[in-house]
């Protein structure tokens, strides 16, 4: 193990896997600080199969997509990315932690729920996602889509 690294963004640190003694560089939140271990994935999902055979076999489960988060071109779909930079704001953004603005569960979890919902609403791209009442969570009775313009005009 070296000292971390801190000449990127995030702060590595040079280590080996418990199983195998594959050596990498890991990321200092991945890295178990008070053991000082870590598992490559291969091994933490042979590890989990071994430990809990539903967790291993969820782990080793190719993940079923709805398929709308990247197309060929690398891009996509536009309400997906909305969907995302909703959820973002709520977990990042200052000024919504200390309103404690939130995403409602069934469109945190669900891309799909909130995809059908948006388009219930004649959803456009042209069209921004707002909160009826500023200091309400997004959640299916106070969202809308308004223009830009409308959007500007609503800012408290």
């Amino acid at each position: 193990m070296t000292v971390p690294d801190s000449k990127y963004r995030w702060r590595y640190v040079q280590t080996q896997c418990l199983d195998c003694s594959k050596e990498k560089k890991v990321r200092i939140d991945a890295w178990n600080r008070v053991n000082q271990q870590w598992r490559c994935l291969s091994c933490a999902a042979k590890k989990n199969h071994i430990d809990n055979p539903e967790l291993g076999k969820a782990i080793r489960k190719r993940r079923i997509t709805h398929g709308e988060s990247k197309n060929k071109n690398n891009k996509g779909h536009w309400l997906y990315s909305r969907w995302q930079k909703m959820k973002a704001r709520c977990k990042r953004w200052p000024t919504y932690l200390k309103k404690n603005i939130q995403v409602c569960n069934e469109w945190e979890n669900n891309y799909m729920v909130f995809k059908e919902w948006a388009e219930a609403n004649n959803a456009d791209p042209s069209l921004e996602l707002d909160r009826i009442d500023n200091y309400g969570n997004y959640e299916p009775g106070n969202c809308r889509w308004i223009t830009h313009q409308q959007n500007c005009a609503n800012r408290k």
